[in-house]
């Protein structure tokens, strides 16, 4: 094994170590939440979350994505401190949000969702500190305190919200423990962020120019994010609630939680190393293969016997550990399992078009893909199928776009290999 693998699978181990734990503790607090909080609480708590994930999600104009990237440690710094300032304008916007509440819950046929939106602004800002903070710990590969602080946010957000259940706080306590364990972790990744700076070297000319080098994060990118968390959350969830109601919402949020935790506990480390991996490459002028398929093949290592598992015992499984009211939610992943298997293959290198400068096209490409899930759900409606056949179809026009996808990668870094030789 080279030294170059042995970093690698190194630095993975320690990602993966945190990551494990970080989703082991979920896992161990789950029977006690699943029997705690009713389906239609969690229904109210993913439809808060689509909420918050769909202004969170471009909450610094995308720009945490492009820490990692320059070799110059000032121009990091630029463009964080550009992120912080775009955070702190949605936030500032999303303001307006607990003002829209009473229209909001009429939206989604949902009367309490209304009373959690005054949380909307911490939440977004939430998501941009920690974007930020997560990201230049990256840069430095810090790779044990960001293990740290995943555990701690962990612990603080399920046992948290277990002690609120317990004591009566309802939606409020899944919620809170949510929004305060994101700031631990925010508050533990600050160690790692030199906080000697002198303001002084960043101006509006520091933010024009950060702005103007890197306009296809906030420009495209942002977009492009939005778009996704819109379609595959914000109108999905919506879609749920109005159409099949706020039960059927409360199973299906509750199977992609704990469905996708394995997949996340394995992707985002295997992603966090590509991503570093790959931008040196790409700095070197060096052919991304070698560590494309590296990542690929360290992915279907893990979703094969975990697509097996779900296949096999999906709806045995939550209705063992989660109780008998969840076992449905096992049967709604088995429909899902085709698209959830290409899931896992395609999420550690979901930022190659990033790396690549193939933003807008990447953008285009997932807004016909995800427009075509959604209007395959919408004709299942038309056609007024049960939710589970309506899934069996959503989850087949998953699997097509994924498939798409992962062609389309693999043509990207071919033609930047032939444009070398």
């Amino acid at each position: 094994m080279t030294s170059s693998n042995k970093v690698y699978y190194r630095n993975f181990l320690t990602m993966l170590s945190g990551n494990t734990m970080s989703q082991v503790i979920p896992f161990i607090i789950a029977p006690i939440l699943s029997r705690t909080f009713s389906r239609e609480e969690f229904a109210v708590l993913a439809n808060f979350m689509a909420i918050v994930g769909v202004i969170g999600i471009i909450s610094t104009g995308r720009l945490e994505l492009a820490v990692p990237i320059p070799n110059e440690h000032k121009k990091a710094q630029e463009i964080a401190f550009t992120g912080f300032l775009i955070t702190l304008g949605l936030g500032f916007l999303s303001l307006l949000i607990p003002l829209l509440a009473y229209q909001i819950g009429q939206m989604y046929h949902d009367d309490k969702l209304p009373n959690y939106l005054w949380m909307v602004p911490l939440s977004v800002i939430s998501f941009g500190l920690l974007g930020l903070t997560n990201n230049w710990n990256l840069r430095h590969e810090r790779f044990h305190l960001l293990s740290v602080g995943k555990i701690t946010q962990s612990i603080v957000n399920n046992g948290l919200a277990a002690l609120l259940g317990y004591i009566g706080w309802g939606i409020n306590g899944l919620i809170i423990s949510w929004l305060l364990s994101q700031y631990v972790n925010i508050f533990i990744l600050l160690i790692g962020v030199n906080r000697k700076v002198k303001y002084k070297d960043f101006g509006v000319i520091t933010l024009k120019t950060t702005l103007k080098e890197y306009k296809d994060f906030p420009l495209i990118n942002s977009l492009h994010a939005f778009s996704d968390i819109f379609i595959t959350q914000f109108l999905l969830y919506w879609i749920i609630s109005t159409y099949f109601g706020l039960t059927e919402l409360g199973l299906f949020a509750m199977m992609n939680k704990y469905i996708k935790a394995p997949i996340v506990l394995i992707s985002s480390s295997v992603s966090q190393l590509f991503y570093v991996e790959a931008g040196k490459a790409i700095n070197n002028k060096k052919s991304l293969f070698p560590i494309i398929k590296k990542t690929v093949r360290t992915s279907v290592l893990f979703a094969i016997p975990f697509t097996i598992i779900l296949v096999s015992m999906g709806p045995w499984i939550f209705k063992w550990y989660l109780g008998e009211k969840w076992e449905v939610a096992g049967e709604y992943a088995q429909c899902l399992a085709p698209m959830l298997f290409l899931y896992f293959v395609l999420s550690p290198i979901s930022g190659l078009p990033i790396l690549l400068n193939k933003q807008k096209q990447a953008f285009i490409f997932s807004l016909i893909g995800y427009s075509f899930t959604i209007l395959i759900l919408f004709a299942a409606i038309w056609f007024k199928m049960t939710f589970n056949s309506a899934l069996w179809l959503y989850g087949g026009a998953f699997t097509m776009f994924y498939l798409a996808t992962l062609f389309w990668y693999f043509s990207m870094i071919k033609k930047r290999n032939e444009s070398f030789s």
